[in-house]
């Protein structure tokens, strides 16, 4: 009787997945991190419409000069403290950054931070998120640039850099201060300062 040579393999060869498994796993993957990080893809999504909108408006009001009533090209304009010498940049500029702060203020209400009650009045988020806007393009975008360009940085560096150091400000402000999320510490404040309104 002759043995039996065939042996069993010492290791079964791991199978790997297929296409469907694949897409399926990076879905989960993808859900997982959009259910984590929600807000702040949303609140990046939502500033970039914001830019959109400010890039369209300023192409429209000062490239293409669809706006039969505004200044042309290259008239100074004197404002008193300082002349500026293109009055229709700067009429466009400040029309097509209101615009752009307006937008993203609704999307974030209407849309990233919707779930988020405090009980602070509109009027006051929106004029903090304005101030938030007016700091963070006048102070920090500026400054941080003109920083990094003196120490040395290419400008191109130097612009993402600000971006960056200016959307986490951003994102710091309004989700602390702007739609900060009530606690327990805040309903006993309420709590309490409703009672003292009351009286004994």
């Amino acid at each position: 009787m002759r043995p039996n040579l065939t042996r069993e393999p010492i290791y079964q060869r791991a199978s790997l997945p297929s296409s469907t498994e694949v897409r399926r796993g990076a879905w989960v993957r993808i859900n997982e991190l959009f259910s984590r990080y929600h807000q702040l893809i949303r609140y990046g999504l939502v500033g970039s419409l914001g830019y959109i909108i400010y890039v369209g408006l300023l192409a429209l009001m000062y490239d293409l000069a669809l706006v039969p009533f505004f200044p042309g090209k290259g008239e100074s304009i004197d404002l008193l403290i300082f002349t500026h010498s293109d009055s229709l940049f700067l009429i466009t500029t400040l029309i097509g950054t209101q615009a752009s702060i307006c937008a993203v203020f609704m999307g974030h209400s209407l849309w990233t931070f919707a779930d988020v009650s405090n009980g602070k009045p509109l009027w006051l988020r929106f004029a903090q998120f304005e101030a938030r806007a007016l700091v963070s393009t006048l102070g920090i975008l500026t400054l941080t640039v003109n920083a990094a360009v003196l120490a040395g940085v290419q400008h191109y560096v130097a612009v993402a850099l600000s971006v960056v150091v200016t959307f986490t400000w951003n994102w710091l402000w309004d989700s602390k201060v702007v739609w900060r999320k009530e606690t327990d510490h805040d309903d006993e404040d309420q709590r309490r300062r409703e009672d003292h309104r009351k009286g004994p």
